[in-house]
């Protein structure tokens, strides 16, 4: 299967271009970094949501939850429309999506008595908003390959990502500073501090829109390398793409690096109380880890430009993934455990965006079907995100004093991720700026055998 491959690449240099599109990058980190807060708002407010609204534990993780479900269904076709339709329309619906939705909770709870029968509305926010979020997310890789010539899309791809993280990072601070209550508050006082986080979170969601609106232009003013024929992709194209061995690899690696930071997330406060460390620590230790990947985004797709190589960052990220856990899992000192998840997110994280990189740079996919691509790894992913923190609950064990022992469901897994990787690497070509230039420069370590 051959897709249309970019043409030359213009408006490289300097000038107002060049300046105006990491404008249109700011504005679009703000939207995925706003998406970030709207869809985790209840997760660091479980108590306050379990008290304001008279429910169980699993119906409000549920409001947590249902991001990564939606982006199971919906994530490969948003990635489709912004391939027919482009970047600005495609975020400019997600935000028309999304925003209202954000408003609409926060005028929920001005005007419901609260109770029980006030939880399925909020979800039905939720489902809104992360369909919204889907449409924003999918545009991930397609506006770098449309705004950035080639030797810039990693960076740009790292900063659309560091985005996500910050959002992911930042949404458990300031919603527990807004909306902390105590153990012996109110439904009437815990609804108030619900109250108050929607509030600021849907001033946050009206500021975004306004900003993505006011500063973003449907097109470029100089052309960075656009497609040469834009193709009309539709699900036979998906078909199409996960038919491909590399794609099918690219896809793999994401289900497995997204499913286990999931995986580690969801149990670190598990893990560390196994070693006898508080729940405090276990937020510090899973902070570490969202913060490495912050700073590696910021670093790593910038130096892979620079290099203009792939391969190499995602077999780092891989060889680190099995000492690490390793540490995070069977060594019980706070230094460690803080330093393991630094270097894991580091890492880890930052695979991301050079994995989307790779997908607009792969010969049999292109950037005309950027945001097809993505959505579809995107889709593939977050079943990852799901079905991989199920499989460390089957895998853990009853430790001696009754504690839960994740430990070596969580080396298992990533032992076997790492031999999965090892060899599904082996039908990914390199892809970066040099790889044309291997043949002269001599043998690659890090080349796929042919």
């Amino acid at each position: 299967m051959a897709f249309p491959q970019a043409g030359p690449a213009a408006g490289d240099g300097a000038g107002p271009a060049a300046g105006y599109r990491w404008v249109v990058l700011a504005a679009f980190g703000l939207t995925l970094f706003t998406q970030a807060l709207l869809w985790l708002t209840f997760a660091p407010l479980e108590s306050a949501t379990q008290i304001a609204l008279g429910v169980g534990h699993f119906p409000v993780r549920l409001l947590a939850l249902v991001d990564p479900i939606t982006f199971i269904l919906l994530a490969a076709g948003a990635g489709m429309l912004a391939d027919r339709r482009g970047f600005k329309f495609t975020v400019t619906l997600g935000l028309g999506i999304m925003t209202p939705a954000a408003v609409g909770r926060s005028l929920i709870l001005h005007l419901h008595p609260g109770g029980a029968a006030l939880y399925y509305p909020l979800l039905a926010m939720q489902v809104v908003i992360s369909a919204g979020a889907v449409c924003c997310v999918a545009c991930i890789m397609q506006m770098p390959v449309k705004w950035f010539p080639a030797h810039q899309r990693a960076t740009a791809t790292g900063l659309t990502s560091t985005s996500l993280l910050l959002g992911n990072a930042i949404v458990f601070p300031l919603a527990a500073l807004l909306g902390s209550v105590p153990a012996s508050a109110t439904a009437r006082e815990a609804q108030l501090a619900l109250t108050r986080v929607l509030d600021v979170f849907a001033g946050i969601a009206l500021v975004t829109a306004a900003v993505f609106l006011l500063l973003v232009k449907a097109d470029p003013p100089a052309p960075a390398g656009t497609p040469a024929a834009h193709s009309m992709p539709d699900r036979r194209v998906v078909r199409e793409l996960f038919r491909l061995a590399d794609f099918r690899a690219i896809a793999l690696l994401f289900f497995w690096g997204l499913g286990l930071y999931g995986g580690l997330m969801v149990t670190m406060e598990k893990m560390m109380r196994f070693h006898g460390f508080d729940a405090r620590f276990a937020a510090l230790v899973a902070g570490c880890l969202t913060f490495g990947g912050i700073l590696g985004s910021l670093v790593l797709p910038s130096v892979s430009d620079r290099v203009g190589r792939r391969r190499p960052f995602i077999y780092m990220a891989a060889g680190l993934t099995v000492p690490c856990t390793l540490a995070l899992g069977f060594i019980g000192l706070r230094a460690i455990d803080l330093a393991a998840a630094l270097l894991l997110g580091f890492f880890l994280l930052a695979a991301q965006p050079i994995i989307f990189t790779m997908l607009g740079e792969m010969e049999d996919v292109g950037p005309s079907l950027a945001g097809t691509a993505v959505g579809a790894v995107f889709a593939f992913g977050s079943f990852g995100q799901v079905l991989l923190p199920l499989l460390i609950e089957l895998f853990k064990r009853q430790g001696a004093a009754g504690a839960l022992d994740y430990r070596w469901s969580t080396l298992i897994l990533g032992a076997l991720g790492v031999v999965g990787f090892l060899f599904i690497m082996r039908s990914i070509p390199e892809t970066g700026p040099r790889a044309h230039a291997r043949a002269a420069k001599g043998p690659d370590p890090f080349a796929a055998p042919s």
